[in-house]
């Protein structure tokens, strides 16, 4: 009786054996390979390059997705999360590249490319049986379900966010035409989503609207009257909302922020502008240069071959410099001049011209005296 059940147990073990082995095959082979094995949350850059179109550039940050090119703002994340899922895309078939003729698959030349940061997918034509596109990625053609390729060829505005103000930023003071808004508005305005971005044909007219975070970072609005339609001049975008906000105004609210930084002033010219006797280095001669700039020429101005005169001294002596002296503490020191000599006596006497008369000769001495 132990025999018969020991037989049994044996028995069942294979089976089970068998059981597990038979279900881990049915799923191998049911296992359908991704067009990729990259998570979303690992990537960082996302081009979209196009023939004949703007390249747009997609910057993953803490935060969300943010477009680099051909714009300078917040991305849809929605937009972006239904274009990433082609990472996880079924694949149906895959062949070597060299084995076809990539022409015929609209891979050569290629006109769409996507960049996963150093993974690069090429997209080329549908297949007319399955309908089922062509994606070339490291020597491999395979065929995917064509769910993306109107996300690959979408404009560049569509990957916009409709959010009025970036995420990140927090305003903390704004203006409505030069009169400050209240608290409430700005809390309002981070909350609105446009109904539509376009992209700005035109410079439209309205109040202007500065909102400013804590650290004086402005951004600025053209709003229309109706206040459904806000204009961002600096990256030519245009927000119409579904409903206009409310803009209340608080006349004696106090901007809080630093001041903005103003623009640098333009640098100053190192030279003056030269005369017009001197020709600028970037004006071209106006004769144009020989083609041996070393050749002799043909013939001399004779005031280039004459001699040159001979120098001549001068007939006068150089004069002595003048000579300052000063005192330690830095004053000068004064110099003394000498006396001029005394004038030669008005009367000499006869034969000895030489000698001075002496004093009263040649007068009269009962003249009166002149200096009484």
């Amino acid at each position: 009786m132990s025999g018969r059940w020991l037989i049994n147990g044996l028995l069942l073990v294979v089976l089970a054996v068998l059981v597990v082995a038979i279900r881990a095959e049915l799923e191998r082979t049911r296992f359908v390979p991704t067009l990729t094995d990259l998570a979303v949350a690992d990537l960082y850059r996302v081009e979209i390059a196009r023939t004949g179109e703007p390249t747009i550039t997609l910057i993953q940050t803490a935060i969300g997705w943010r477009l680099e090119t051909p714009f300078q703002v917040d991305a849809d994340n929605g937009r972006v999360t239904q274009l990433l899922g082609l990472l996880e895309a079924p694949v149906e078939r895959s062949f070597p590249a060299q084995s076809v003729d990539l022409r015929e698959l609209g891979l050569s030349p290629v006109r769409l490319r996507l960049a996963l940061d150093a993974r690069e997918l090429q997209f080329g034509v549908t297949d007319p049986i399955g309908q089922t596109r062509y994606v070339a990625s490291e020597g491999l053609v395979h065929l995917i379900q064509d769910r993306f390729y109107h996300l690959l060829i979408a404009p560049p505005i569509d990957y916009v966010s409709p959010q009025l103000v970036p995420r990140g930023f927090g305003p903390v003071f704004g203006r409505l035409g030069g009169v400050p808004l209240t608290p409430e508005t700005l809390n309002d305005l981070m909350g609105l989503h446009a109904e539509r971005v376009e992209v700005l044909a035109e410079t439209p007219s309205g109040a202007p609207v500065a909102l400013k975070s804590d650290d004086g970072t402005t951004l600025r609005f053209l709003v229309s009257e109706d206040r459904r339609r806000w204009a961002r001049l600096d990256q030519r975008l245009l927000y119409v909302l579904t409903d206009a906000p409310e803009l209340t105004l608080d006349p004696n609210a106090v901007d809080p922020t630093p001041p903005e930084p103003q623009p640098l002033s333009p640098r100053p010219a190192l030279f003056d502008e030269l005369p017009e006797s001197v020709p600028s280095p970037d004006t071209p001669p106006d004769a144009p240069m020989a083609s041996d700039p070393f050749a002799q020429p043909a013939q001399l101005d004779d005031s280039m071959t004459q001699a040159p005169e001979p120098i001549v001294p001068s007939d006068g002596q150089p004069g002595e410099p003048t000579v300052v002296r000063l005192s330690p503490d830095g004053r000068a020191v004064p110099v003394e001049i000498p006396e001029a000599e005394p004038a030669a006596p008005e009367f000499s006497l006869p034969g000895e011209p030489y000698k001075a008369a002496p004093s009263g000769f040649g007068q009269d001495p009962f003249a009166p005296d002149p200096s009484m």
